[in-house]
């Protein structure tokens, strides 16, 4: 994965529904990401938290990642 250049505005995407997520720092990309995911399960009341970790993509420039790559970014110090 290419750097990412904080801040910026991207989607959460969980079976065709937007959810616009806006980091401001990579630190702020975890909180987005739960934010994301807060909402799914809301919106979708028979989803788990499973569901959604295996069925979310975040948009990054053209590129869609999985929830465990978006996870990695947050957390990686480099």
């Amino acid at each position: 994965m290419t750097a990412i250049n904080y801040p910026f505005e991207t989607a959460a995407i969980f079976q065709g529904v937007i959810f616009v997520i806006r980091p401001k720092s990579k630190s702020d990309l975890a909180i987005e990401i739960s934010k994301a995911e807060d909402f799914y399960l809301s919106y979708f009341p028979y989803a788990t938290t499973e569901n959604i970790w295996d069925g979310i993509s975040y948009s990054f420039g053209g590129l869609y990642l999985s929830n465990s790559h978006v996870y990695r970014e947050a957390q990686w110090n480099g």
